[in-house]
C-alpha cells in the first residue's frame, strides 16, 4: 500500500468513524459512504497536515474515488519537492 493510500484512509476514518470497520479500496467511490462537505473538508485538512501540501478542497470534490486522490496527491507531493514520508502526528 502507498503512503497516499494509508493517509486517506486514516484521514477518512478518523473523520467519519462509522467506517472503522468498512474495508476500503482504491477503487472505493467517495459518494458511496455519504461523505458530507464538511467532512470531506476535514478530511482534506488531514492530508494536507499529513503531507505538509495544500490541496484546495474544491478539487478533491471533483474526484471520484480514493485512488483519483491519491494520484492527485503524489502528484502534489511530487510539485512541492515532499519526497519521502508523511510528517510525523506531533
Amino acid at each position: 500500500m502507498r503512503e497516499s493510500e494509508r493517509v486517506i484512509y486514516e484521514a477518512i476514518r478518523k473523520v467519519k468513524p462509522s467506517l472503522i470497520e468498512t474495508e476500503l479500496t482504491p477503487a472505493t467511490r467517495f459518494d458511496k459512504f455519504d461523505i458530507a462537505s464538511l467532512e470531506m473538508a476535514m478530511i482534506v485538512f488531514e492530508i494536507n497536515d499529513a503531507f505538509d501540501i495544500e490541496i484546495e478542497l474544491y478539487t478533491l470534490m471533483t474526484l471520484d474515488t480514493i485512488e483519483d486522490a491519491c494520484v492527485h496527491v503524489d502528484q502534489e507531493r511530487r510539485k512541492g519537492g515532499a519526497v519521502g514520508t508523511a510528517v510525523a502526528d506531533a
